[in-house]
């Protein structure tokens, strides 16, 4: 059993429209889950009803796996799926091919394939802890807290489910309260680059992930390549920006540094919109974000509150968790923040 190092996510169950009788997100969950059919079977036992349909062009389905009531909270794992999902393939059988006038070469056949009949190519996971109202989750590949939000709205309001159709709410990203107070933030900074997932043998499951540099990066930050070219542009200039990233080897790349600030009095709208960027950060990258409040000082950890967690996997670069370390992980996370004071139990 190896360890890989995965940034588990906080986010806060914000009823915005309806009511939901003062049940929390993980009363709504287990009530949903315990709905039974016609023939008194609970939702817990019927796995293809746990399915859903996103209905977006690439056929998306969300699929709720193993689900658990761990008595204080609800635990359970979320499978994205693509019906007309195709894989890559390269058929280790080589073969000469004549690729232009000049050139005869012996390479590999590239092909796509469909899964095997009676199964789904997954393209994402999702690890979730519902306690209350708090909600972590470890996100792999192509999930994303959108689509935990579809999937969570959707479980709560299917005919058995226990909010109504008309009931809205928002899973909120929040700043860390021991980098500041909330209401004198007048910037946020997105700087160092982090690996995404560190893997490291069981046996050196102390050991934390190294940041890896070359020596020609001039500045780290979350923007990069195609995302950091028009910022490059815009300083130095279009055709200096293209001669450089062609000087670049192969293991290089471009970034640019970002900042977002808010200058003058603070208003109520705009204190919302930090909530809302909150979240966009907080989706968007793993990268340390800072905030800078009236006293001009910018805070030296993560204002976004979630942390980076080792969690047990079954062999080398796997995007599975193992299921019972990732309850128990997720479980440290929350006690650990209550502790901290930064949420309330």
């Amino acid at each position: 059993m190896n360890t890989a190092y995965h940034m588990v996510q906080y986010r806060r169950f914000q009823p915005t429209g309806g009511s939901q009788a003062g049940n929390t997100l993980e009363q709504l969950c287990r009530t949903a889950l315990g709905q039974p059919d016609a023939q008194g079977v609970r939702l817990w036992e019927r796995a293809e009803d746990r399915l859903f349909q996103l209905g977006d062009e690439y056929g998306g389905q969300i699929l709720l796996n193993r689900v658990a009531d761990l008595s204080d909270s609800v635990y359970g794992e979320l499978c994205y799926v693509e019906k007309k999902g195709l894989q890559a393939l390269l058929q280790l059988k080589a073969s000469k091919k004549q690729l232009s006038n000049l050139t005869l070469a012996e390479v590999f056949a590239l092909e796509e394939r469909e899964a095997p009949s009676g199964s789904q190519f997954i393209r994402g996971l999702t690890y979730w802890l519902a306690i209350g109202d708090h909600l972590f989750f470890v996100k792999t590949q192509a999930m994303n807290s959108d689509r935990l939000h579809a999937y969570l709205n959707w479980l709560l309001k299917v005919p058995q489910g226990p909010l109504a159709a008309t009931f809205t709410f928002d899973l909120q990203a929040e700043f860390d309260k021991s980098a500041g107070d909330l209401g004198d933030i007048r910037k946020l900074r997105v700087s160092g680059r982090r690996t995404s997932s560190s893997v490291v043998p069981v046996a050196d499951a102390s050991a934390q992930p190294r940041e890896t540099k070359t020596n020609k990066r001039v500045r780290e930050a979350v923007l990069q390549n195609e995302q950091a070219r028009p910022v490059w542009e815009a300083v130095i200039g279009s055709d200096t920006t293209k001669s450089f990233i062609e000087a670049l080897g192969p293991e290089e790349y471009i970034v640019a540094d970002t900042s977002l600030a808010i200058r003058g009095r603070r208003t109520d709208s705009t204190k919302q919109k930090m909530k809302e960027l909150a979240n966009d950060l907080a989706d968007r990258t793993d990268e340390k974000v800072q905030i800078e409040g009236a006293d001009g000082k910018v805070s030296d950890g993560d204002a976004i509150l979630r942390t980076r967690m080792p969690f047990n996997v079954p062999h080398d670069g796997s995007t599975l968790l193992d299921f019972e370390n990732a309850a128990d992980q997720l479980m440290v996370v929350y006690s650990r923040f209550v502790q901290d004071g930064k949420i309330d139990a």
